[in-house]
């Protein structure tokens, strides 16, 4: 009886540590990111569940002046590392915490204004963050660690492509 006893708490035990030792719970998720100069330029970046991202960015300035679009598309897959991170930053963001908009609510001139918009979805539910570059509101430090990261893991890529 005392052995069962403890056979059952030994698998009790090792179940809690299993399940402790699991991430955040982050897992099947699509990142989406996009920075735009409206009628100038935008960024676009995907983060797919299985490690594949696809980046996009278009010149519209040049090339509605040159009469031919050009966008610079690259795809590639992350490795294990880079998802690691992208899923920590993602988690440690909270972006199911934050408002929907931010900076929307001045009557400026947005044309140059550079808008990020962020899609984040899992389990056939998506929150949609838009920000206005020009805010004064106050963004989470985690939200900004995760736009830094994405710009810089952006420019790293196609920077290899030029």
């Amino acid at each position: 009886m005392s052995k069962i006893f403890n056979l059952c708490l030994f698998v009790l035990f090792l179940s809690c540590l299993i399940g402790c030792s699991h991430s955040s719970g982050l897992k099947d998720f699509t990142y989406r990111y996009s920075m735009e100069s409206i009628n100038n330029f935008k960024v676009e970046f995907q983060l797919n569940p299985d490690s594949t991202y696809r980046i996009g960015r278009y010149n519209y300035f040049f090339d509605k002046y040159e009469g031919k679009a050009r966008p610079l598309i690259e795809e590639g897959k992350l490795t294990q590392e880079e998802f690691d991170i992208f899923a920590k930053l993602i988690a440690g963001s909270k972006l199911e915490k934050m408002d929907d908009s931010y900076g929307f609510d001045r009557e400026d001139d947005t044309d140059n204004n550079i808008i990020y918009v962020i899609e984040l979805k899992r389990d056939d539910q998506s929150k949609f963050i838009s920000v206005n570059n020009n805010t004064d509101e106050h963004l989470p430090d985690g939200f900004k660690r995760l736009i830094a990261f994405t710009g810089e893991f952006i420019s790293d890529k196609v920077e290899m492509l030029e």
